[in-house]
């Protein structure tokens, strides 16, 4: 495991044009480098421009405070040289231990997506080279159930704990005046960071250890008696105890994880094919699966009774069970690809070849000229599909008019449906919010700013906003 004190820690954050992971983009990128005493190294605060496809989401903007007109800024860098700005950023850093604030479901994708969409050649880069992830979310989760004197906790008008960075924030002592600004929300994770470590040194050194998937994978598969606390939809976190079962055979970072509460030991060895197939499936799931690459805070238990510690040595010795977990897990996990996916959605439809990567890497220091032959070079249909679409974006003078017209009839598609399932932002979803940003009341020249800046974006594909 990688000495603590002499590793770089990366706090950072996205502000986004809204919730997709998928569909929306980055406008800010906010981090602060520290060593592993957390003294800052550096800081970086970046924004780019709106890509020629994206309509950003109302409320996105007015929670993040972006005016409309900045995101159209031509002094800032565009979506691509923001992605290859950032990807630098990783590999000067590299390797170090990533942290955010609900970063691994968040920020984590939305990056991945940003190198994958603008054809950088190591989208996984947080992950690969050293480099480490850690979600300061999860690890608060696991400090209200395990030692929550530690922290304050906000709650509602209905007495619910409030595990939101803007409000836990400053309820700990951070001056969070800039939240939803990117890099006010990195002071802040860093702040919380620093706290725990300080005021809870025992429990930080414990949970940090998550860090490493490496180490996680040895201690579960030593069959020691362990925990992990997680959290589903507004239900307080709860911490589960049990011990390492099986592994996706198809993919060795997912783990079955038996529950102690739910299962009698003796009973394993008994266990057949439909039984198993339940555990994994059912409700509530006596076999849990448990990522180890998502920072979870898996940890060793101190004290585990006799029980725990018989029950850890049956299921070591019960390799066909093991098996038939990892089979049943293989199952449910499946991967289905289907060809009604969005190119976005086919992110993780297979890695790129190796003749592709060396395109990849030749592509990001070409000129557009270049890269538009290196396109129809790609193996890989989605390369040239993505492609394609950072051609028609930021070299359109590239395009044929046919090519021209196909790329404005692409977004105009995106941007009328009428389908309630799209997961972007369409005029539709901006009448309606702008409508609700009305009845809420809130700051009326600010919507009036709004409304005349997407009835002037999408008034250029010959598109209106009837509100």
């Amino acid at each position: 495991m990688t000495n603590f004190m002499k590793e770089h820690f990366i706090f950072y954050d996205f502000e986004t044009t809204g919730k997709s992971t998928k569909f929306d983009q980055p406008l800010q990128f906010g981090a602060i480098v520290t060593d592993g005493e957390f003294n800052e190294l550096e800081r970086i605060d970046i924004r780019c421009q709106l890509a020629p496809h994206i309509l950003p989401a109302p409320f996105a903007l007015h929670v993040t405070k972006v005016k409309p007109e900045q995101t159209l800024n031509k002094n800032l860098p565009t979506y691509f040289e923001f992605a290859q700005k950032i990807q630098k950023f990783v590999s000067d850093w590299s390797p170090a231990c990533w942290v955010g604030y609900n970063s691994i479901r968040f920020d984590e994708n939305i990056m991945r997506q940003m190198f994958y969409q603008n054809l950088q050649p190591d989208i996984y880069s947080t992950q690969l080279f050293g480099n480490t992830r850690l979600d300061l979310m999860k690890m608060v989760f696991a400090m209200y159930d395990e030692v929550p004197e530690v922290l304050n906790w906000p709650t509602d008008e209905r007495g619910k704990i409030i595990f939101k960075l803007d409000r836990l924030a400053p309820e700990n002592g951070v001056n969070h005046e800039h939240a939803h600004d990117a890099l006010g929300d990195v002071e802040a994770t860093l702040f919380l960071f620093k706290k725990i470590k300080e005021d809870a040194p025992e429990f930080f050194q414990k949970i940090v250890k998550a860090r490493d998937k490496n180490y996680i994978a040895e201690e579960l598969k030593s069959f020691k008696p362990m925990a992990v606390t997680l959290r589903f939809g507004n239900h307080p976190p709860k911490t589960y105890q049990g011990c390492f079962c099986g592994e996706n055979l198809t993919n060795k970072n997912q783990v079955g994880f038996l529950d102690f509460n739910l299962n009698h030991v003796n009973e394993l060895k008994y266990a057949d094919k439909n039984v198993i197939e339940e555990a994994v499936s059912a409700s509530p799931k006596k076999i849990r699966s448990i990522a180890i690459n998502q920072g979870e805070t898996l940890r060793v238990l101190e004290n585990p009774s006799i029980e725990m510690t018989r029950f850890c040595e049956v299921v070591s010795e019960a390799h066909e069970f093991r098996s038939l977990v990892s089979t049943a897990l293989s199952e449910r996990f499946e991967r289905a690809e289907s060809e009604e996916l969005e190119v976005e959605e086919k992110i993780y439809n297979g890695f790129f070849d190796y003749s592709d990567r060396e395109l990849l890497e030749k592509f990001q220091v070409s000129s557009w000229e270049e890269r538009h032959k290196i396109i129809d070079e790609f193996r890989d249909d989605r390369l040239k599909q993505l492609g394609r679409r950072l051609i028609a974006s930021f070299a359109p003078n590239l395009l044929t008019e046919q090519q021209k017209s196909d790329f404005s009839t692409f977004i105009k598609a995106r941007w009328t449906t009428l389908d309630n399932n799209a997961n972007w932002t369409t005029i539709q979803t901006i009448i309606g919010d702008l409508a609700k940003m009305k009845i809420e009341s809130l700051d009326a020249q600010y919507i009036d700013s709004l409304q005349n800046f997407y009835t002037k974006h999408v008034g250029k594909l010959g598109l209106g906003l009837d509100i």
